[in-house]
């Protein structure tokens, strides 16, 4: 058996700067820096755009990770059934339910977006004490207690936070907003979690400094820095982000402000997720039949793309879903795949399994044997499963280029014939959606062309009907001075989100430029009871006003 290395007989897994810097999540708090003093020129510099690149190189082979630790070995598959085919089974089943129900698809949303920081904070709990035993740390019932404690009282302020009424793209990654899935929020009373915050704030930090006192009475201090490490990713993931916004305080550092919350998420994610791979990565070379972190990263990268691409193309609109990807789908797929890795990797990952303490916690030495002879498996599956998890990749690598590229950034040039190509590339691979029309109409609208501009909107509202589209047709009638279908249009706008000012501000300019004054009037005072900070809406309201006095009996 080729056993991993064991620097420092065993107290490190890589060595100490690997696994302080990516085990231990010390990476983000060197980010977390450069992003306090030079936050908006690194989104600015590129960093916005090559995000999404950066997810898929890391956060899609996390997932094939956790796959293959399950359903790659045949003991494997035997010792996690349960989990590997009837859990599996059922998910897939409320997914298929999810796509054509609102209400099961949002309580899919919800779970994902409230397990999601409780599975983070799993995962750095169970390293800090992967690192405390290892190098013999004393972790007596009380010891451990508090420990738990400090994780579990961190997640539990996140909780309280995503289910009083706050955002949740604060606390958790991926979420998009769409017409279709919502997070459904407990809605605790503001009175309750007023108290409860507080009292669980300072029952945390009694927690950390509980664990860190009684760590130091029976350990030195260099043993304990990598579990030291950890709780400071956590405070920086989750404790002082979340009581700050919670408590409205602004401490004018870009990574902590609400304007770019999903947008840092985003950045611990990948921090998360590279954590997963590294002591995954360690797990797998100590099992055996290792062929180096190139061989290992490729499969997982298959299996993680395999997982993301097939629900999606497999539920698409055509196939046997109904919604376009950016329009819900997206979104469900996200959740499915997350829960189905939390529930896996919870059933996996235990210090208490014999199997896994062998090599997580025990030296390199300890954990070697003699691996299980596996039965071969049929010549022509696996050669099938990885020709399929890389065509996914490609689809996954595509997407996101054309989206990027094809799309965002020829739309910005005026590049028509780009845009146009990048969104026939995305309908071929199953990503059409309203907003890969509605960018493509706009852009042959500002070049001059409105007939074939309209064509592409009525293809976005087709898809799926959505009020940005409708308000782009508006737009278009409107600077036609075709007021009555402008008018016609705003009103469908309207409609599909009532909530939105500039829908009623133009439904009010249509009606106005057809004599009817009273109809206008109420689209301008509800624009100015929406969006009350524009003083066009006030202005326009006093237009009307004057336009209805002077109109004849």
């Amino acid at each position: 058996m080729t056993s991993a290395a064991s620097p420092s007989s065993g107290r490190w897994l890589y060595g100490p700067a690997r696994d302080l810097l990516i085990g231990c999540g010390l990476w983000y708090a060197l980010a977390f820096l450069a992003f306090s003093f030079a936050g908006e020129q690194i989104r600015l510099g590129g960093a916005m755009a090559l995000l999404p690149f950066i997810i898929l190189v890391f956060s899609t082979p996390h997932y094939g990770a956790t796959l293959l630790r399950v359903y790659e070995r045949r003991e494997d598959r035997r010792a996690y059934t349960f989990f590997a085919v009837w859990a599996t089974a059922f998910l897939l089943m409320c997914f298929a339910v999810g796509v054509h129900s609102a209400i099961v698809g949002s309580w899919i949303v919800t779970i994902y977006l409230t397990w999601s920081p409780w599975h983070y904070t799993g995962q750095n709990y169970g390293i800090a004490v992967m690192f405390l035993r290892r190098r013999g740390a004393e972790l007596t019932p009380v010891v451990k207690r508090f420990v738990y404690a400090s994780f579990s009282l961190s997640y539990l302020l996140t909780f309280l936070a995503l289910h009083s009424g706050a955002r949740a793209s604060h606390y958790a990654p991926f979420t998009y907003d769409t017409p279709n899935y919502r997070f459904l929020s407990l809605g605790l009373p503001a009175g309750f979690t007023e108290i409860a915050f507080a009292v669980v704030a300072t029952a945390y930090l009694v927690a950390l400094g509980g664990a860190g006192v009684l760590l130091l009475r029976r350990s030195r201090p260099r043993d304990l820095a990598p579990a030291a490490a950890l709780a400071l990713t956590q405070a920086l993931w989750f404790s002082i982000p979340i009581a700050l916004r919670y408590w409205r305080v602004d401490p004018y550092v870009e990574p902590w402000t609400s304007d770019y919350g999903t947008y840092y998420f985003l950045w611990i994610a990948v921090g998360h997720a590279v954590q997963y791979l590294w002591v995954t990565s360690y797990y797998a070379r100590a099992r055996g039949g290792w062929s180096g972190h190139g061989a290992y990263l490729s499969k997982v990268m298959l299996a993680g793309a395999a997982a993301w691409v097939l629900p999606a193309l497999l539920f698409a609109p055509g196939a046997l879903g109904r919604l376009p990807f950016d329009a819900g789908l997206s979104i469900l797929v996200a959740s499915l795949v997350n829960i189905h890795h939390f529930i896996l990797d919870g059933a996996i990952w235990k210090l208490r399994d014999g199997r896994v303490a062998r090599i997580l916690v025990r030296s390199a030495t300890e954990a070697a044997g003699t691996p299980t002879p596996e039965r071969p498996a049929r010549r022509w599956i696996g050669p099938v499963i990885w020709a399929t998890g890389l065509l996914c990749v490609a689809v996954i690598v595509l997407g996101k280029w054309e989206r990027e590229i094809g799309v965002r950034h020829a739309a910005r040039a005026g590049d028509v014939e780009r845009v146009r190509t990048a969104v026939e590339r995305l309908e071929r691979l199953g990503r059409d959606s309203p907003d890969l029309r509605l960018a493509l109409g706009k852009t042959l609208a500002r070049r001059g062309d409105p007939n074939a501009a309209l064509l592409e909107y009525r293809r976005a509202i087709d898809l799926y009907p959505n009020a940005a589209a409708w308000l782009a047709v508006g737009k278009l009638f409107a600077q036609q001075e075709r007021w009555r279908q402008a008018a016609d249009a705003y009103e469908r706008a309207v409609a599909l989100r009532p909530e939105g000012a500039l829908g009623h501000y133009e439904l009010g300019v249509a009606r106005l430029a057809l004599h009817r004054p009273a109809a206008a009037r109420d689209a301008f005072a509800r624009a100015a009871e929406l969006d009350p900070g524009r003083k066009i809406h006030r202005v326009m309201l006093e237009r009307a006003e004057r336009a209805l006095a002077d109109a004849p009996e």
